[in-house]
């Protein structure tokens, strides 16, 4: 009875060992095949697993139990959950892929280390993604995952702005020994955004060349140079150029080079969600004498589209449309919709034309007709372009003397052609308190165009203007900006320096000259 009893529990215990190895040589018996599936083993949930239709609930429900001891299984299911991840059910999905990554960790998987690495970093969650990576294996450097990791953990440099640890560790031996694509594509941008700069990667890899510029003409009235802080923005930056480029008229008149890095360090900007980005343009110094264009514009995650001089800031979430809104004021234009009630244009009647749309002029007029036309030409930009029979003054009363009064604009009747037609641009600054002395914003269309609504299209009246006068309205160069911002701080010294370096950019004598002094 007791030999009987020990032989029952013994071949109990080595049954598992038993049938995973009949099933794993294939040699096995319906029944003991139902027998391991039922009981969990291993070998028998794989085979059932691969004949599982991917997704489905026997799919996950396999995995979910082959997780409990198989890093593979938690892999897949951390996969599987990443990759079905909608914007309805973002925070869920993602949180059971974390959680099955996480699974895969806790079985050693290295690969899982480096999967929720980067799912935290895409996420924007930068020091969950260092945290992850901390328990990679320094063992593993030399190795496929070990290059992954190295990548990463550039990525994450690149997007804090740590530039001394790019050059660490773009100069590592891993990387340089890499023939992997995906690191080589790394390699490649950090390259072409100028990311890393003088470093032997440049000469070691001369063979990865991608192109100098993302599209532009040769003839081109300005130049602008983009930068961004990280290269997920980088990317963003290039397809928003060639969309431009496609798409917008004002691309012609604008050489947009490859867009380039910039260390968020280096920066010091106010940057918040529907107000107006403004940052600490002394620090633009720094990188000045490394750019030759005339302009330059930054991409940040978030803060109000604007143009402040010769710098163009927007977001990462702005069209191409409102690109090349903001684009136009570089060229010379101004907003067509209401602009703030202390705006710099909307202080007063304007002592000479500013810009190629835009006009601040008295709403009001007494005298000869002819004479007050003529007078009021000179002051509109676009004079030449409109027609001689299209009216600009409108009688407010029946007389026929010399005094008789007018109203500034076009009439009604006369709304599709190019004259001078009310613009809300200074409703806000303008006063009507005393009707002879009030003065209003007027413009050369009576239609809304892409200054008023970025989704507008930009007229074909506006590019001849560009045409008839293309640098006459050309906002100073950015080195014009840094000038501003060290007068501002009291180092006139510094500040002169820089007016000199904008004043280069100037072909014109006189408004050499007049930047040269500080002036526009």
């Amino acid at each position: 009875m007791m030999s009987s009893m020990i032989f029952i529990s013994s071949s109990s215990f080595f049954l598992p060992a038993y049938l995973t190895k009949q099933i794993n040589d294939n040699n096995y018996s319906d029944g003991q095949f139902s027998f391991a599936l039922k009981n969990h083993y291993v070998a028998a949930l794989k085979i059932e697993e691969n004949k599982a239709v991917l997704g489905s609930i026997n799919w996950i429900t396999l995995n979910r139990e082959l997780a409990k001891s198989q890093s593979e299984s938690a892999l897949k299911l951390g996969y599987w959950y990443q990759g079905i991840v909608t914007n309805e059910k973002l925070d869920a999905l993602n949180s059971n892929a974390i959680m099955w990554f996480e699974q895969a960790i806790r079985l050693h998987s290295q690969q899982a280390v480096v999967d929720l690495a980067q799912l935290y970093f895409q996420q924007g969650e930068i020091v969950k993604a260092q945290s992850t990576l901390r328990q990679s294996s320094e063992l593993l450097l030399s190795n496929r995952i070990g290059e992954s990791v190295l990548a990463l953990r550039i990525k994450i440099a690149i997007h804090l702005g740590d530039t001394s640890l790019i050059k660490q560790l773009s100069n590592s031996d891993v990387l340089k020994g890499s023939l992997h694509s995906t690191t080589l594509s790394l390699i490649a941008d950090m390259d072409k955004y100028a990311i890393v700069k003088n470093s032997s990667i440049r000469n070691d890899f001369a063979d990865v060349k991608l192109a100098n510029s993302v599209g532009g003409p040769l003839s081109c009235i300005t130049s602008l140079q983009l930068f961004a802080t990280n290269l997920k923005h980088l990317k963003h930056l290039e397809v928003l150029i060639n969309t431009f480029n496609k798409q917008q008229p004002l691309a012609q008149y604008v050489c947009l080079s490859t867009p380039r890095y910039i260390s968020i360090k280096q920066l010091d900007c106010e940057a918040q969600s529907q107000k107006t980005m403004t940052c600490d343009e002394t620090r633009w110094q720094d990188i000045a004498e490394e750019v030759d264009s005339r302009h330059i514009g930054l991409m940040l995650n978030e803060g109000g589209a604007n143009v402040h001089l010769g710098i163009l800031y927007f977001d990462v979430k702005d069209s191409a449309d409102v690109f090349s809104h903001e684009v136009s004021h570089l060229l010379g234009f101004v907003d067509e919709y209401p602009l703030t009630q202390d705006h710099d244009n909307c202080q007063g009647i304007q002592s000479s034309p500013f810009s190629h749309n835009i006009a601040v002029l008295k709403n009001h007029y007494q005298g000869d007709k002819n004479k007050l036309r003529a007078m009021l030409l000179k002051n509109v930009s676009w004079a030449n372009s409109i027609n001689e029979n299209t009216p600009i003054l409108q009688s407010m009363d029946n007389q026929t003397s010399k005094k008789k009064k007018w109203r500034l604009g076009t009439p009604l009747e006369y709304k599709d052609q190019i004259g001078i037609h009310i613009s809300e641009s200074c409703q806000k600054s303008s006063s009507d308190n005393n009707a002879s002395s009030s003065y209003s914003a007027f413009k050369p269309l009576s239609r809304r165009t892409q200054l008023r609504y970025f989704a507008e299209d930009f007229p074909e009246e506006y590019l001849t203007l560009i045409k008839k006068n293309p640098s006459g309205y050309l906002m100073p160069s950015f080195h014009y900006n840094i000038a501003l911002a060290l007068y501002q701080q009291g180092e006139v010294v510094e500040a002169k320096y820089w007016l000199n370096k904008a004043a280069q950019w100037e072909d014109n004598p006189l408004k050499k000259t007049i930047v040269i002094r500080g002036g526009l």
